[in-house]
């Protein structure tokens, strides 16, 4: 099983959780939608998976590790593009702003391997009211092969003239950047966030 940062997992059983701390919240969340994100951790000495569980307010984000033996379903924010999942939203969920661009996105992002991120690919996936009137939207786009960084200015310059601030990172094999970071080379340095912690790299624009 390949599982990548910002994956979403269905959990069988929450037994195959381990909390550091039982907050009410946690397991009240859980217990309405046991769906876990993959955090950017390394794996724990025995093979658990980093995960973190979101709560209703923005404030509440735990981190557990789970047993790969809870694993009921996973999926990847690039299968949620892959298979237009947004579709199977109610009509009035779709009305909010950042899931309405969606098919457009879509569309725009046709030439690129893609996908939503956040409380976005969360409600898309769990069908839990995840997304509020002023969310931003959160991509990942794979980076992992040759990147052609004036495709991703032409990109980023159509992506501004949407109703919705979005927010990108790529995922490249050795961590993952903020697009815009990279793209606005204002630094000759920039952020890459790795399993291990993020670091400070030379921007690979420069």
């Amino acid at each position: 099983m390949v599982i990548r940062p910002h994956d979403l997992i269905e959990v069988s059983n929450l037994e195959y959780l381990s909390l550091d701390e039982d907050k009410e919240w946690v397991t009240a969340s859980l217990r309405r939608t046991p769906f876990v994100v993959i955090r950017r951790a390394e794996p724990s000495a025995d093979g658990c998976i980093p995960v973190g569980i979101r709560g209703t307010e923005r404030n509440q984000r735990e981190a557990a590790l789970l047993d790969p033996e809870g694993v009921c379903q996973l999926v990847s924010p690039y299968a949620i593009a892959e298979r237009q999942m947004w579709n199977s939203l109610s009509a009035t969920r779709r009305q909010q702003p950042v899931l309405q661009v969606m098919d457009l996105l879509a569309e725009i992002m046709l030439d690129w391997r893609w996908g939503p991120v956040g409380s976005a690919g969360f409600e898309i996936v769990t069908q839990y009211p995840a997304v509020k009137e002023t969310s931003d939207l959160d991509l990942v786009i794979d980076g992992s092969e040759v990147f052609d960084y004036a495709a991703a200015e032409r990109l980023m310059h159509k992506l501004e003239h949407l109703d919705v601030r979005i927010d990108i990172q790529l995922e490249t094999r050795d961590g993952a950047y903020v697009l815009r970071e990279i793209l606005e080379r204002r630094a000759s340095s920039v952020v890459l966030r790795t399993s291990s912690g993020p670091k400070l790299v030379r921007n690979p624009w420069q």
